[in-house]
């Protein structure tokens, strides 16, 4: 059987008017669908109008379809879902890694409140959670009363996979000291006395 769209237009309510017609034997269908239907094929739309008809006409193989169809829409939907995990992991580390890096660079200290921001961006601490060599997570310093807006986070830098189990600071500072672990805490620069604050006396 070969079926032509003759006729598609959007209703009330989000509905699609689609009629469909063949020559021989002249067979003639016309339905409504669900949802804005105008922009998709008309081998779609046909498919979808022999679908409702043959629902009609033969519920049980109609039911059957439905399920079939669910089953496809729930394994689509699993790989998309699959898909944006993978994404959203990229992109969480790439976030981690310039958090990393910049925390990191002694050298050139971060301001204080983006060293605080910076942590934002990075995850606490979950339990249970095993961290492979590299990953980081952050904790809350609670002892630590903010001077600079610079935050009361700390980030921790596993360096072999560790499984976090709730240990608070102070427990994790006793893996740093065996290497397993690397705390980095905002560091406050030193202050360089300027000439000013020398003391000097004038020349008599």
């Amino acid at each position: 059987m070969t079926f032509k769209v003759i006729n598609k237009y959007l209703q009330e309510n989000n509905r699609t008017f689609v009629a469909i017609r063949q020559e021989n034997p002249y067979t003639a269908f016309d339905r409504v669908l669900i949802g804005n239907r105008v922009n998709e094929s008309d081998e779609e739309l046909i498919k979808e109008v022999i679908g409702q008809v043959t629902t009609e006409f033969n519920p049980a193989d109609g039911v059957k379809k439905l399920q079939e169809d669910l089953h496809t829409q729930a394994q689509e939907y699993e790989v998309k879902l699959e898909q944006k995990d993978a994404k959203i992991a990229e992109v969480k580390a790439v976030a981690d890694w310039a958090v990393l890096a910049r925390v990191t660079d002694t050298e050139n200290l971060l301001n204080p409140v983006l060293y605080k921001r910076g942590l934002e961006l990075v995850e606490l601490g979950q339990s249970g959670k095993t961290y492979q060599p590299q990953e980081i997570f952050t904790l809350e310093d609670v002892n630590h009363v903010e001077k600079y807006q610079e935050g009361r986070r700390v980030m921790v830098q596993v360096n072999e996979p560790f499984t976090y189990q709730g240990e608070t600071l102070e427990q994790l500072e006793a893996l740093e000291q065996n290497g397993k672990l690397g705390i980095w805490k905002w560091t406050e620069p030193k202050r360089e006395n300027p000439s000013s604050d020398l003391d000097t006396q004038p020349v008599q």
